[in-house]
């Protein structure tokens, strides 16, 4: 198995002149990646980048993007990567428990990045990859330097990034992973998408998704196209992928409804995608995406902690997650422990077969650490169930987290923002379903005395701070909430229907993206 400069240089000599990756009409081949990620590690060493270092990253999807996680993996540094869509407050968050050595970020969130840095006191500047006038800014050029530096020697077990995920409760958790995680990832996710020469993938994930890297590496490993845009668009994403010639389409999160709700068209099944690859497909729309656009689904499951990919579904069967890959075995855990029988739904469990495939542990955090990485063992937090035949089943969430629009979003982090309104003295955040397939999000307030506030308000000023996959959709008010004997909201006992809520849906209000 082999590293990513590695990969880079084995398919750069192989098929030089192909096609790699495609963005907005421009192609770049395998041997002009292989140039312009040695261009950019040189321009990265003498502006002071070194192996070992942290650097994080706020950029949207591009190509430059990608030689330069490629060149900063290539020097030996470990990658953070910041989502888009962060406020400053979500900045301020993960640059604080993740204390890089360099930050690089698009002129567009420079603003904002620099405000968290302000706010923490952190002084240095934000390297740009285009120019910019801001004072923070320091523009470097990737392309102004020769192909050739000294590289350290290639290693699978060295660590690549540190992926932040919102895991359950409180802040938001590191999670460190080295190269041979991502390649065994993309490994079996190409086993997943079936990936067979002449392929094209078609990548629309956010970079700060672990997804998108092992797209791009699972490309390497089978020497095909990675057709690139900017973002999702339910109304552009055929056609776009009819242009692109791509033949393996992966969902994320809401995506598959959000396609399905499209108005039909005679052109549905007019598309050259052969497979469509991911997770947490609705087992309600799967035969209907399926007849629907002419594709077949292949499911899998895998979170962050344990491998991009740890169980497949190769044979088609509705609802499963699959069986376990190659390199783990896995079990349910029931409430004592012990391995349950088919049918009880436990806790998903997954051993590793060889070392460094799951995380190295969560960054400068090895008491949470410690609870997910146990006996050799890697437990999820999932709750699933296996059925006779050894197929697993995903049965959601044990942990006060949600999914939205394919994102973790942790109930904490939303309510550490919402409970910092001068109206607020406490909120509770909960997931209710989602005819997306996923959740919304639901928040219930307990004003401070003698104060009011509008729905509309509250919206804004979680707008400020908080991604738009994390702002709540649902508001209810309350006099007081339930609370157990240690007086911690019992979000359990907290009303259930719907009827009487806020709907951002309904006020004709649109977030900011």
């Amino acid at each position: 198995m082999q590293t990513l400069i590695e990969l880079i240089d084995t398919q750069a000599k192989l098929r030089a002149n192909d096609t790699y990756l495609s963005f907005c009409g421009h192609a770049t081949s395998f041997g002009e990646l292989q140039r312009r990620v040695r261009q950019a590690a040189g321009a990265f060493q003498r502006a002071g980048f070194s192996s070992d270092q942290r650097v994080a990253m706020m950029m949207g999807n591009s190509p430059l993007h990608a030689f330069a996680y490629m060149a900063l993996v290539a020097l030996g540094c470990v990658v953070v990567e910041f989502s888009i869509h962060f406020r400053v407050s979500g900045i301020q968050l993960q640059l604080e428990d993740c204390d890089p050595h360099h930050v690089i970020v698009d002129t567009d969130f420079i603003e904002d990045f620099a405000a968290a840095m302000d706010g923490l006191g952190r002084a240095g500047p934000l390297t740009t990859l285009a120019s910019c006038n801001h004072p923070r800014a320091l523009f470097l050029a990737l392309d102004d330097a020769e192909p050739t530096c000294e590289l350290p020697s290639p290693s699978l077990e060295r660590v690549q990034s540190i992926s932040y995920t919102s895991g359950t409760t409180g802040r938001p958790k590191g999670v460190i992973l080295t190269e041979r995680f991502f390649q065994v990832g993309s490994k079996n996710a190409a086993l997943l998408a079936d990936v067979r020469w002449g392929d094209v993938f078609f990548l629309w994930e956010p970079f700060y998704h672990v997804a998108a890297w092992m797209t791009f590496i699972a490309a390497l490993q089978h020497g095909v196209k990675v057709a690139l845009v900017e973002r999702f668009s339910a109304t552009h994403c055929w056609d776009q992928i009819r242009q692109s010639g791509a033949t393996l389409f992966h969902y994320l999160g809401g995506a598959m409804n959000i396609l399905l709700k499209l108005p039909q068209s005679g052109r549905d099944a007019d598309n050259p995608v052969r497979i469509a690859w991911g997770a947490a497909a609705p087992a309600r729309s799967w035969r209907e995406f399926e007849k629907r656009f002419n594709v077949a689904i292949r499911e899998g499951y895998g979170i962050s902690e344990a491998g991009n990919f740890t169980h497949l579904n190769v044979d088609g069967r509705v609802g499963s997650i699959g069986k376990p890959v190659d390199e783990f075995e896995a079990w349910i855990a029931a409430d004592d422990g012990q391995r349950a029988p088919a049918g009880v739904i436990g806790e998903i469990v997954v051993k590793p077969k060889a070392s460094n495939i799951t995380m190295v542990g969560y960054f400068r955090n090895p008491e949470r650490t410690a609870e997910v990485l146990r006996e050799g063992c890697v437990f999820t937090g999932d709750l699933g169930y296996m059925d006779a035949d050894g197929f697993f089943y995903y049965s959601g969430r044990k942990k006060d987290s949600l999914r939205r629009r394919g994102e973790n979003v942790s109930a904490w982090e939303v309510e550490r923002v919402i409970n910092a309104h001068p109206s607020v003295e406490e909120s509770a955040v909960i997931g209710v379903a989602s005819d997306m397939g996923e959740q919304e999000i639901r928040v219930f307030v307990q004003l401070a005395p003698n104060q009011s506030l509008e729905p509309l308000n509250l919206i804004k000023w979680c707008e400020r701070d908080l991604a738009y996959y994390q702002i709540p959709r649902y508001i209810d008010f309350v006099a007081e909430f339930p609370r157990g004997p240690t007086q911690r909201i019992r979000k359990s006992d907290l009303p259930v229907a719907l009827d009487a809520s806020w709907d951002l849906e309904h006020s004709g209000y649109k977030i900011r993206r």
